[in-house]
């Protein structure tokens, strides 16, 4: 016969819930302020069910006590007040086992519903159980039986000095539960958040891989040993630089040609600029579509240092891409760790001098910051004016608009 000896997530090894492994899968403890609102919760629902049946017992009562004794009560008499006992009896009774049900197969009653707490099994963080539930209410009963008042009170108030720290109360032990909040913590019956929990609990503990050293080095060839450097990348403007290092801007990129052509932002121009090097004198802006040359550039810098001397028309994203019938004279892809960018996130242009920029529909997306520190969300498809040293946020990529009066070709 086959034994399965291996563990239970979510148990000691003596089998007794680990209160730690709950913990780190982010399940938190229900409040006790807010497990007393449910309960009082549940108990204004039972009140008002049962108000029928309280009216009705009124009534009769009334009817047999106002009687004369030397006379017959009319029979017709108690007759509505019973019918009011009846139905009293009945919305009660459906009520409860609704509410039972509710509790052992979803773990909220009407109060956890509305205030976001829920009973989960202690061992497995499933369902309560419907017999569990039913179990539990005959303990809460048997107490009032026994002890009117206090012994409800004793068995709600045990939570207090529960020796796991986690609020369960003696009627959460016979019914082998617990109450836990979720409205700020992990959802149970959330099966996939659950699964993702579990495994990045269960999950081994990895070490960063080794940095590859780089082929470039800092020192010309005969000029002390070779030293690598970190190697830049080409074609993207890179994600934004995460060391503290003296950092000398690339010279700007020409605008790619009429009709997709990518602008090479953050990769070494000709003339050997690279990062380290000396810092050079910007290239002449280029010249806009038509042979027009401009007195004036408008310069988008990016978070990583990076330059471009913006076109007529422009693309920003992950992958920018035209419309079909769009005509854009640069393609610009950028690198977001934060993957916040869309593929085509935002489209940029200048008209009559002024550079402006709108957002494509992202998903993230796109704020302007002006000089003046108001920030603006973009209303997808709108174009949206931008002032030198304003800045522009996409996904977790960033670049401020520079006003180059001087760039002649």
């Amino acid at each position: 016969m086959h034994v399965d000896d291996a563990p239970v997530p979510g148990l000691d090894a003596t089998g007794r819930p680990d209160p730690a492994y709950a913990a780190s899968l982010g399940l938190r403890p229900a409040p006790t302020g807010r497990r007393a609102a449910a309960f009082a919760l549940d108990a204004a629902a039972y009140v008002v069910v049962a108000s029928p049946a309280v009216v009705g017992a009124v009534l009769l009562a009334n009817a047999v006590v106002g009687a004369d004794a030397a006379t017959v009560v009319d029979p017709s008499a108690p007759a509505g007040p019973l019918v009011l006992i009846g139905i009293g009896q009945l919305l009660v009774t459906v009520f409860g086992l609704t509410q039972l049900a509710l509790h052992g197969r979803r773990g909220v009653t009407l109060g956890k519903r509305t205030l976001g707490l829920r009973s989960v099994q202690v061992a497995d963080f499933g369902r309560p159980g419907f017999w569990r539930v039913v179990l539990r209410v005959l303990v809460l009963w048997a107490s009032q039986v026994v002890l009117p008042l206090v012994g409800p009170a004793v068995m709600f108030g045990s939570g207090l000095w529960d020796p796991e720290q986690r609020g369960r109360s003696w009627l959460d032990r016979v019914g082998r539960c617990w109450v836990v909040d979720v409205r700020h913590g992990l959802d149970p019956f959330d099966l996939k958040a659950l699964r993702h929990a579990r495994r990045a609990v269960e999950a081994p503990a990895v070490a960063d891989a080794p940095k590859l050293p780089s082929l470039a080095s800092d020192r010309p060839v005969g000029e002390g040993p070779f030293i690598p450097v970190a190697r830049s990348s080409s074609g993207v403007v890179s994600a934004a630089p995460s060391v503290d290092a003296p950092w000398s801007p690339p010279e700007l990129a020409p605008a790619g040609g009429r009709g997709g052509g990518a602008a090479h932002p953050g990769a070494a121009q000709p003339g050997g600029v690279r990062a380290g090097a000396a810092p050079t004198a910007a290239r002449p802006a280029a010249a806009q579509p038509g042979g027009v040359a401009s007195a004036e550039s408008w310069v988008l810098v990016f978070d990583d240092g990076s330059r471009i001397v913006a076109a007529s028309s422009g693309l920003l994203g992950r992958g920018p891409a035209p419309a079909p019938g769009e005509e854009a004279d640069q393609l610009v892809p950028l690198i977001d760790e934060s993957m916040r960018i869309s593929k085509t996130h935002a489209a940029y242009g200048i008209d009559d001098g002024a550079l402006w920029i709108a957002d494509r529909g992202s998903k993230n997306g796109s704020v302007v910051t002006l000089p003046d520190g108001d920030r603006r969300p973009l209303v997808p498809g709108v174009r949206t004016p931008l002032p030198a040293g304003a800045t522009v946020t996409i996904g977790g990529r960033s670049f401020t608009v520079s006003h180059d009066t001087g760039a002649r070709r």
